[in-house]
């Protein structure tokens, strides 16, 4: 045999190797009694994770996208920060504590297939790497597993990795507790609840219109580092002012929250709210001119009378019964997000011009 024969089937043997461990590596090829590693539910680089898909067997589901560097719900909603940072952590660190028992993986894979939440990661990661060299790097699917119920201690729960047939019990080292509740399938659960995150600092001009009292609306321009001017409705000056609650109405802006996103109301009472409740709009620009808008509208005890009773005069609008805890709220005109808000922290943002006047 010469030598470019010998050349040509060593080469075909190293390729045919490097092949088989790509296989294995990448989880083509494995043995079906192999025992998976400890970390064979973790996604190491959580950096690198580009969309997170989780639902449950009803078909509930969300989809979490990372784009220019922040989180979103549906690609189109802010998400929480601190939510999305916990189920990184959670993915980071789940570890394979077992495999569940031969005879109980019957009753444990029923109880999954009616329990378990899937849970789909993708990553920008290479199809393989060799010797360091990253190939055919893409957006794609890194790691597909279903998150059952917790076990009986509460310590752990039963999961199933696509690609192994045998159930698992997993778990956090040093965590007390089950894993279910950071995978919440439900899309306001990943809500950001931020309404108003302007440090007084950022804050270039305020206006609040007052519908009931138009006399009460006022307007605060910024005219330095922590020096404001305030305005009456009509864009008069105030030239004497309570500047310590001014300033303090400011700084309430930096961080003011919803309490609840409605999503069961019917869309009748909705468009009746909206038409006929509203009574004052907050609305913030920063000093890189990002405009933050808040309408805010009145709410009714649950069994007050409604728009029919006043369109057919058996109550007087201005004798509703209001809700005097909460009030509901659409950010920057987005009316098919209703909120819903409370009175109590949002007091001192809420404040008439004549708060602010000397000697009232």
């Amino acid at each position: 045999m010469n030598k470019k024969r010998i050349y040509i089937l060593l080469s075909g043997l190293l390729l045919l190797a490097c092949l088989i461990i790509i296989l294995f590596k990448t989880g083509v090829l494995h043995t079906g009694n192999s025992i998976p590693k400890s970390d064979v539910f973790a996604v190491k680089d959580t950096s690198t994770v580009t969309k997170i898909f989780i639902a449950d067997m009803n078909g509930e589901h969300v989809l979490l996208n990372r784009r220019d560097g922040a989180w979103y719900v549906e690609d189109s909603i802010l998400a929480q920060t601190y939510k999305i940072n916990d189920l990184l952590s959670v993915m980071r660190n789940v570890t394979l504590q077992q495999t569940v028992a031969k005879t109980a993986q019957s009753n444990i894979n029923k109880m999954m297939s009616v329990n378990a939440i899937k849970v789909e990661i993708y990553q920008k990661a290479p199809k393989f790497t060799l010797f360091g060299i990253k190939f055919f790097e893409k957006e794609r699917r890194v790691k597909t597993y279903y998150m059952g119920p917790a076990t009986m201690d509460n310590l752990a729960n039963f999961a199933i990795l696509e690609g192994y047939d045998e159930p698992c019990i997993v778990y956090i080292p040093g965590f007390r507790g089950f894993l279910t509740p950071y995978y919440s399938f439900k899309p306001v659960d990943w809500y950001n609840c931020d309404l108003f995150s302007t440090k007084i600092t950022r804050i270039k001009t305020l206006k609040v219109q007052d519908f009931d009292h138009p006399e009460e609306s006022f307007i605060v321009e910024k005219s330095g580092a922590r020096f404001f001017n305030l305005f009456d409705g009509q864009h008069q000056p105030i030239l004497h002012y309570d500047t310590v609650r001014l300033l303090d109405m400011l700084s309430v802006f930096r961080n003011l929250n919803y309490e609840l996103f409605i999503t069961n109301m019917d869309e009748a009472k909705k468009d009746s709210i909206l038409q006929f409740n509203k009574f004052k709009t907050i609305t913030l620009v920063d000093v890189n001119g990002e405009e933050t808008r808040l309408d805010m509208y009145r709410k009714l005890d649950p069994d007050a009378l409604y728009l029919d009773d006043i369109l057919e005069g058996g109550t007087h609008e201005d004798d509703l019964p209001y809700n005097r805890d909460n009030f509901y709220g659409i950010l920057n005109g987005k009316t098919e997000n209703l909120l819903q808000c409370q009175y109590f922290h949002f007091d001192r943002a809420n404040q008439p011009l004549s708060y602010f006047l000397k000697n009232q």
